[in-house]
C-alpha cells in the first residue's frame, strides 16, 4: 500500500508544471545527414538556430548580434576558444534581455557571439536558410531538454 501512496505523489507532484513542446525542423543536408533547427525569440526578434548537441555553449552570429543589439553591447575578451573547424584567440559575450524558447523565458543569458559566416555560405550553397545562432549542450542540459525526432519536437 505504500507504494502506491508514493507513486501518487511522485505522479500529482509531477503533473504540477507544464511540459514546453516547440517544434522543430529536421532539413536533409545530403543523402546521409541532417540538421535540426527550431525558432526561438531574442529580446523580441525571431532568430532561426541550429540545435547541436555537441557544442558546449550556446552562440549567437557576431554580425548579427552586433546588427541587432549593437557593437557597444559587445563585451570582447582575451580567451581563446575553438569551434568546429575554428579557433580564436579573442571571444565575445553580448547580453540578451530574454531568450525564449516556445514558453520558456530566459532572462539576462549572457551568449557568446561567434562569426558564424562560415557555416551560413555553407548552408546557402546548399539550399538551406541561414541561421542566427546554435542552441547548445548548456541550455539544453539545464532544462532537461529531450528532441523528438519522429514527432519534430524539442520538449522540456
Amino acid at each position: 500500500m505504500a507504494n502506491v501512496n508514493s507513486n501518487l505523489v511522485f505522479i500529482m507532484a509531477n503533473t504540477k508544471s507544464k511540459e514546453v513542446i516547440v517544434k522543430i525542423t529536421a532539413e536533409q543536408l545530403d543523402s546521409h545527414g541532417y540538421h535540426i533547427f527550431l525558432n526561438t525569440k531574442l529580446d523580441g526578434k525571431t532568430c532561426r538556430f541550429l540545435i547541436d548537441t555537441g557544442a558546449s555553449h550556446s552562440v549567437i552570429d557576431k554580425k548579427y548580434f552586433e546588427k541587432n543589439f549593437g557593437n557597444k553591447n559587445l563585451k570582447t575578451i582575451k580567451q581563446a576558444t575553438t569551434g568546429l573547424h575554428s579557433s580564436t584567440t579573442e571571444s565575445y559575450f553580448g547580453k540578451i534581455k530574454e531568450w525564449k524558447i516556445g514558453s520558456l523565458s530566459i532572462k539576462n543569458y549572457t551568449i557568446a557571439a561567434v562569426d558564424l559566416g562560415h557555416v551560413n555560405l555553407t548552408y546557402g550553397s546548399i539550399g538551406k536558410r541561414k541561421i542566427h545562432g546554435i542552441l547548445g549542450s548548456d541550455i539544453l542540459f539545464k532544462y532537461k531538454m529531450r528532441i523528438d525526432y519522429g514527432k519534430q519536437q524539442l520538449s522540456f
